[in-house]
């Protein structure tokens, strides 16, 4: 394996400070403004569209904001977005994914010839729940001339 440039040391190294920092920030106005922080995070949902769901108590979520899973996850993306290089136009990174059977593989291992692969990337949030039914129809619609993948984003405040 080889090892990282020195620079990427230096970047990995203060968005380890910026997300500390973040955390830390939550925790403190978690703990003396939690109605605040609340509604902010409720208002939030309501532009993402987590609230549409009646079923998706934000008991089962706020609580995890700021915590150590939140903090690991947090720093795990904004790694893996230092890395992450494409240009307008160009490839798109060949990330690691795993598939439903647990194989490891990459993005471009799902590219066949010269067609396109549409990636749609997304977790179990009711704004991407809501929407997969026109995923699936622009699906019927494109796939005898392109590739489509779903790939599941693991999300930071998962209860369970």
């Amino acid at each position: 394996m080889e090892l990282p440039l020195p620079g990427l040391w230096l970047k990995r190294l203060w968005v380890v400070f910026q997300v500390a920092l973040h955390v830390a920030m939550g925790k403190v106005l978690m703990t003396f403004f939690p109605g605040r922080v609340k509604q902010d995070i409720l208002a939030m949902s309501q532009k993402t569209g987590m609230a549409k769901n009646p079923h998706f108590s934000h008991e089962n979520w706020i609580p995890t904001f700021f915590s150590a899973q939140y903090f690991w996850f947090v720093l795990k993306v904004r790694w893996q977005r230092l890395e992450d290089k494409t240009e307008e136009g160009g490839l798109a990174p060949n990330c690691p994914v795993v598939r439903l059977s647990g194989q490891r593989c990459n993005i471009w291992d799902f590219m066949q010839g010269n067609r396109p692969l549409v990636l749609n990337f997304g977790s179990c949030t009711p704004s991407f729940i809501f929407k997969f039914d026109q995923f699936k129809r622009l699906i019927e619609d494109f796939s005898s001339i392109a590739d489509f993948l779903i790939i599941y984003i693991e999300e930071a405040h998962a209860s369970g």
